[in-house]
């Protein structure tokens, strides 16, 4: 039986259709390979980042602990808030100076409070 122009234009569009299909398939392919290995690195860039951070946390945690340990040294060989040896602060001196209605006191120095309170 003879093909007739249209059947033979037909054929020939297929051939080329499953040739374009083939083509495609390959560069998929590729393009899925070059995904898997961006996608790995990514994986590894990660876990990288993640082994750094509990470094970092690590690190902290210890520093914490030796600046905890280092405050507690110099706390003990300080003496004593300047309050517990009778002078009052100059915040103290403030708030008397408030109460009492003092006029100027937010401007004043310690020695000045002291002086307007009848102290010093």
């Amino acid at each position: 039986m003879a093909k007739t122009k249209a059947e033979k234009a037909a054929e020939r569009a297929l051939d080329a259709a499953r040739v374009a299909v083939g083509e495609a398939e390959q560069a998929v392919k590729k393009l899925d390979k070059k995904t898997r290995r961006e996608a790995e690195d990514l994986a590894d860039r990660l876990a990288q980042a993640a082994k750094d951070a509990k470094k970092a946390v690590r690190r902290a945690k210890k520093t914490a602990e030796e600046a905890r340990t280092s405050a507690k040294s110099v706390a003990e060989h300080v003496g004593p808030p300047a309050s517990s040896t009778g002078i009052p602060t100059f915040r103290e001196l403030r708030d008397r100076a408030k109460a009492r209605g003092i006029q100027g006191y937010s401007r004043m120095n310690k020695a000045q409070l002291l002086h307007a309170l009848g102290e010093g």
